[in-house]
């Protein structure tokens, strides 16, 4: 008689035990990246609103006694210096979820890109008013002719309506296209440096 024997096969279901496990690493894992987009959001307000200040700074005239004195010219160095406090400050907001540089440079590209976005809108605003971005609209229309202008007018499309055009596109271009990535390049450095400064702590 003939006795066959079977292997037993390893179980193939994990215990709930191992299950806990992975749905705590799992709700650790989305609750990290759901901080990490928060920050970044909160932050960008931030960046948001210190690029408006800039573009306003941008408008203030010099003195006429002193033309070569212009707060203009802190408006280039003040935007890299918020790009990089952007990305920092959305780092520090991010708190124990930030371990390295990357996830750092990871934080701070949002965080950065988003208040490019803020800024972008705020510059098309401005130039759709008609204080921002006013030689740019002028430009646009001295590269028609007096004949192609009578063409646009007899469509309906006057100067002004072209100079505006003009503007808000210019701004949608330089502002928000560019300068939000830009602003996320650079802000992505300010979050990379967080963790080496805590590190250093």
């Amino acid at each position: 008689m003939t006795v066959i024997t079977q292997r037993r096969r390893p179980a193939q279901f994990s215990s709930p035990v191992q299950h806990q496990q992975m749905n705590k690493v799992q709700r650790q894992k989305n609750n990290q990246a759901s901080l990490m987009v928060v920050s970044s959001l909160k932050a960008s307000l931030v960046g948001g609103v210190g690029l408006l200040l800039l573009m306003l700074i941008s408008l203030i005239p010099p003195p006429e006694n002193i033309p070569f004195l212009s707060l203009a010219y802190l408006v280039w160095p003040g935007f890299v210096v918020v790009c990089l406090a952007t990305g920092l400050l959305a780092s520090i907001l991010a708190g124990d979820s930030i371990r390295n540089s990357y996830q750092g440079g990871k934080v701070g590209w949002m965080a950065g890109f988003w208040a490019g976005i803020y800024g972008g809108i705020g510059a098309m605003l401005m130039a759709a008013v008609g204080i921002f971005m006013v030689s740019f609209g002028q430009g646009v229309v001295n590269q028609f002719t007096p004949s192609q202008l009578a063409t646009w007018q007899s469509v309906g499309l006057t100067a002004d309506t072209i100079s505006l055009a003009g503007r808000v596109f210019g701004a949608l271009v330089v502002y928000g296209i560019i300068g939000s990535l830009v602003c996320a390049l650079l802000s992505s450095i300010g979050g990379m440096i967080y963790p080496k400064l805590s590190a250093v702590e």
